[in-house]
């Protein structure tokens, strides 16, 4: 294993800097030499006779960035991999380039010189079964795990399955099956095309509707997670999203029933529900904040409350909601939570079709300007839809969770700790419009 002292990096960029610092770290405990000056990093390279890994973060500078790019090609035998995130062409040899927004292939790069793993084919890939209830059929055997390396067949290729069938497996504790890695791709096309299908049908009830783009919802993660934001899946999103738009802006003026529903269907997954009733919460504060321009703006926050914790590993990770929670995590999960809102931007930031500035809400939306860590005191120059998804989201975070306690009592005490906060203004716009309401309705 190459040691981590040997990469060197320059950028002047603090949340790249804070993020290949995370990533360092977890690799093999110890952080890595940066430099943000042009004169220092000049001086440090004269002092190594060889570096294995130099990463260079193209500055804003146009003057900065012609100097680098000499030093690199006077040094470049001493120098085993270069690495430049740049958007511009660069006239250097042997020079692998990475786009200033595709920084998750630079580290996936990275990851594979400090730990190089061989690709095969070969073994198995999970998948839960709360997925497989997609199907009635699949192509491909499926297996359970016996122990490590070693599978056991127990649904043959083209047999029916059906609820029955998984709820053998869920009642001895398995909740998920495994099938050949040579069948990803495949299974894949199967899943989307499912979704797809599924999200566009016609329901007879709202609660169908609920249940079925609830489903949509868990099931496009795992996707997402699996395979990357790829085309198909967008496609799936966005019909995902045109259902959660509908829902928000047809049930808000009852935001009794509104939240009755997602209080009682506990077959919906809580991080939907989260979602949807931010959406919805969201909804009553942009009402309040400027009459100009209002369904786009509810449609930018929809996206961005889908998207913003997309890539979280594990779906419990959502209740992880302080940097005081943070520090309490091994080191693995916490650069997994202090780095999923940089990482979820960098995911969209790639999407043409994404609404207007919603990549960089979902950048902001745990308060730092630079998408890295949990802010104890969220930046005041986040933006102003950014303040509104973040109270939308602890409000309905803490209204599902106290799900005995009457709304009113829980906006009481969670807009307390909000005070002389940046997000204090946004707490009183939602008790302004919603209070009200609650109180009539019951």
């Amino acid at each position: 294993m190459m040691n981590i002292s040997q990469i060197v990096i320059f950028t002047q960029r603090i949340e790249f800097k804070t993020l290949l610092e995370l990533e360092c770290r977890a690799l093999n405990g110890v952080s890595t030499v940066f430099h943000e000056k042009l004169s220092e990093f000049t001086s440090m390279l004269s002092l190594f006779s060889n570096i294995d890994i130099l990463i260079l973060d193209e500055p804003a500078d146009s003057a900065i960035f012609y100097s680098l790019q000499g030093e690199i090609n006077s040094r470049r035998d001493n120098i085993k991999n270069v690495f430049f995130l740049t958007d511009h062409k660069l006239v250097l040899e042997d020079v692998r380039i990475f786009s200033k927004y595709r920084v998750e292939d630079l580290l996936v790069k990275i990851r594979s010189l400090l730990n190089p793993t061989l690709p095969s084919e070969e073994g198995f890939i999970s998948i839960p079964i709360d997925t497989l209830i997609h199907f009635k059929v699949l192509p491909f055997d499926l297996f359970v795990k016996i122990s490590d390396g070693k599978y056991l067949k127990r649904i043959p290729a083209h047999e029916e399955i059906d609820e029955t069938t998984f709820n053998r497996f869920l009642s001895r504790g398995i909740k998920d099956l495994y099938f050949e890695r040579k069948n990803n791709q495949d299974f894949s096309r199967m899943l989307i095309n499912s979704m797809i299908n599924k999200v566009q049908k016609e329901y007879v009830t709202i609660d169908e509707k609920l249940i079925a783009t609830n489903e949509v919802f868990v099931t496009t993660q795992q996707i997402v997670g699996k395979l990357g934001f790829k085309p198909r899946v967008i496609e799936v999103c966005e019909s995902v999203l045109n259902q959660i738009n509908e829902d928000v802006l047809g049930g808000k003026d009852n935001f009794s029933m509104f939240l009755a529903k997602l209080r009682t269907k506990k077959e919906l997954s809580f991080n939907y529900r989260l979602m949807e009733l931010t959406c919805f919460i969201a909804t009553q504060i942009i009402d309040e904040m400027d009459k100009v321009g209002q369904k786009e703006k509810i449609k930018k926050i929809v996206f961005a409350s889908m998207f913003c914790d997309y890539t979280l590993k594990f779906s419990g990770q959502i209740h992880i909601r302080s940097a005081e929670q943070v520090v309490k995590l091994s080191s693995v999960e916490q650069r997994i939570i202090n780095e999923h809102a940089l990482k979820a931007f960098e995911l969209i930031e790639q999407y043409k079709n994404a609404p207007h500035e919603s990549s960089i809400i979902i950048k902001q939306h745990h308060g730092s300007l630079s998408g890295v860590g949990i802010a104890k005191v969220p930046s005041n120059s986040i933006l102003p839809l950014t303040k509104c998804l973040m109270t939308a989201q602890e409000i309905a975070y803490q209204i599902l969770m106290d799900c005995d306690r009457h709304p009113i009592d829980v906006l009481s005490d969670i807009k307390i700790k909000f005070i002389d906060t940046p997000l204090e203004d946004c707490f009183i716009l939602f008790e302004k419009t919603c209070q009200k309401n609650i109180q009539d309705d019951d």
